[in-house]
């Protein structure tokens, strides 16, 4: 016995008991005599049982196994999200088997073939920069395979998602700005059409044609890399003699403060930041930089909440949550009392 692993069947021979009641003692299910479920654990421990989950799978046709792809694990949202998905996955009893896309439409459709191969019951994820073609998911759904797309989504794929309102808190943070006196604000933008860069711009441009204020083309700079267009995004706007500028996130507000610094000018007198996402480096700064603060933690739960019920209830109709960020104001943009 001490030389293989410890089936069930072993448990059920030892104790005399059959495969189903053990295993349902082993589950804690309530139609099971305590004094039948204490030996049935004790038992196990002392042979240090451990379930086997493929054959489980093979009986139940469930793997408990939910496949999660992100675009990059080693950011503050991300990060947060998947931290709320585990404390989900624990509590229901399911396994997370994370993927990273590095921002790769390629990638992101390898990961998806490959966690379909290791038969998920589900899949939640968040799409790369590049991703537009909706055929992976569309092979997802003929293999039956349930997907959720959190934070970022593809519009045009008919499918539930979990998202943090982004037109909104785009709208509020450049308004705050103009509350705060700016006229001539600039746009540190994320990457064409993706859609929480999209729904920010779309944010700024209301906010500022709504309060009457003049933009053109020139005021947003597209950052395809994020922060790491950042410094020649600030140094291009800087030929406008912006008074505010709002970017695409914190990373890249952080960028625009220190060159700004460099230059000579006083963050926020002379030219107020704002950010986006509420990432821990926005506070590590001076001044420290506002920003909207997304609830990545509440995404994740929420998130894999909605994938178990579409999982275990066979629920197949499209459903949408859209949770609110909040604007921290900090000293990068507080010109007013």
């Amino acid at each position: 016995m001490k030389n293989k692993q410890v089936t069930i069947k072993d448990l059920a021979r030892k104790l005399r008991l059959s495969v189903s009641t053990v295993s349902r003692a082993l589950r804690n299910l309530p139609d099971i005599n305590e004094e039948t479920r204490r030996k049935v654990l004790e038992l196990a421990e002392g042979l240090n049982y451990e379930p086997n989950y493929i054959a489980q799978s093979l009986i139940n046709k469930q793997t408990r196994i939910i496949g999660v792809i992100v675009p990059l694990i080693a950011t503050h949202f991300f990060s947060h999200a998947l931290s709320g998905m585990n404390e989900v996955a624990n509590q229901y009893g399911y396994h997370l088997m994370f993927c990273q896309s590095n921002e790769s439409a390629h990638q992101e459709a390898d990961a998806i073939q490959q966690l379909a191969s290791c038969r998920i019951d589900g899949l939640l994820i968040s799409v790369s920069k590049q991703t537009q073609d909706a055929e992976p998911f569309l092979k997802l759904r003929e293999k039956g395979i349930p997907f959720i797309f959190f934070d970022r989504d593809l519009p045009h794929v008919c499918a539930s998602r979990v998202k943090v309102e982004q037109y909104k808190t785009a709208f509020k943070a450049v308004e705050h700005m103009i509350q705060q006196g700016c006229r001539n604000i600039a746009h540190l933008a994320g990457p064409k059409g993706l859609s929480v860069s999209d729904e920010r711009l779309r944010g700024y441009e209301d906010a500022m044609q709504q309060h009457g204020l003049q933009y053109s083309a020139r005021h947003i700079v597209h950052c395809e890399k994020f922060q790491l267009n950042a410094l020649e995004a600030v140094k291009e706007v800087m030929h406008l003699q912006p008074d505010g500028i709002f970017t695409v996130n914190d990373p890249s507000g952080v960028i625009a403060i220190k060159y700004l610094q460099s230059l000579g000018y006083r963050v926020p007198q002379d030219i107020a930041v704002v950010g986006f996402n509420g990432d821990p480096v926005a506070e590590v700064i001076e001044p420290a930089l506002s920003t909207i603060v997304q609830p990545g933690y509440e995404v994740g739960k929420e998130a894999l909440k909605m994938l178990i019920r579409h999982i275990e209830e066979k629920f197949t109709e499209t459903e949408e949550l859209v949770l609110e960020g909040t604007l921290e104001i900090r000293g990068s943009s507080k010109i007013k009392c």
